[in-house]
């Protein structure tokens, strides 16, 4: 059987949390382009089949790592990501993926996750016995990404990632930049709010091991900065950056929440650029978002 997680996800608050959010949990080759990941995992199918849970057929392919089904539901692909629209790989992760599925009757399996706070399924997406998610990450058209309780392919996940960087494979090659943490999106208010976290930046740790975040600041383009305290993540996980007061800590999903109070958002709807530095300044990466208006 395919190894999965056996914990909670693997983020630290040390100095912040109380003793019982502490948590650790230490994670757990040659590419085959043209070998089912049947062969390539060998034990690959009786996951699948044991655990899928609805089979439905797919109507379009909206970018790498969300497609929608022909009854109109839109199905974001659990535990990886996808360079988004503009970013090195991002079209090429999306034709991959609408060649594995478009038009395909695919095999849905869900988590302890289900749905998002856009209201799209979370799920692994087969196609025969192929997982398409551990593909894309194989092809180093994805990156591991772990958000909330589902950790059933995290193992999976990871092990084929550093498959794909070992082989400087998309977006481990020069071209795509290689980092330690990527900023994955600025989410900004919905016109009409329904997420208590509205504003927030979400930032994913992609090295190969716990990475700690102490001293980093994060930036506007208005040169306002938030500084990382002494917390870490492991390989896969995020944590998020929130404009509200509150206590720093791990929410009810297993995410680690840091809060920057004070003042108007730093992230403004007319859309503008974030900024990750390291602790002695070193531009670590940006992401430029598109307002919202509403």
């Amino acid at each position: 059987m395919v190894p999965t997680g056996s914990g909670p996800p693997v983020v630290e608050a040390l100095g912040l949390l109380p003793a019982r959010l502490r948590q650790r949990i230490h994670p757990r080759r040659r590419r085959e382009r043209l070998i089912p990941l049947l062969v390539f995992l060998g034990l690959l199918a009786p996951v699948s089949f044991a655990h899928a849970q609805e089979t439905a057929r797919v109507k379009r392919v909206v970018d790498g790592d969300t497609i929608l089904l022909e009854d109109a539901r839109r199905v974001r692909y659990l535990g990886i990501n996808t360079p988004e629209f503009g970013e090195p790989y991002s079209r090429r992760a999306k034709d991959l993926n609408a060649a594995l599925v478009r038009g395909r009757e695919v095999h849905l399996e869900l988590d302890q996750e289900s749905v998002d706070s856009y209201g799209r399924i979370l799920a692994y997406v087969y196609v025969g016995p192929d997982l398409v998610n551990a593909r894309l990450v194989q092809e180093g058209l994805a990156h591991a990404f772990f958000i909330g309780p589902g950790r059933r392919h995290n193992d999976l996940f990871l092990r084929l990632q550093e498959e794909a960087k070992a082989q400087r494979l998309g977006i481990w090659s020069s071209r795509g930049r290689v980092k330690e943490l990527k900023i994955t999106s600025v989410h900004l208010p919905e016109p009409v709010a329904s997420d208590p976290q509205e504003t927030y930046v979400r930032i994913a740790c992609l090295g190969s091991v716990r990475t700690g975040l102490a001293g980093y600041t994060l930036e506007n383009d208005a040169g306002r900065q938030f500084r990382f305290p002494a917390v870490t993540l492991d390989p896969g996980y995020t944590v998020i950056v929130v404009h509200a007061e509150g206590l720093d800590g791990i929410d009810s999903r297993g995410q680690l929440v840091l809060h920057w109070p004070g003042g108007t958002s730093p992230w403004t709807v007319a859309g503008g650029t974030s900024y990750l530095r390291s602790p002695n300044g070193q531009l670590v990466d940006t992401f430029r978002y598109r307002g919202r208006h509403g």
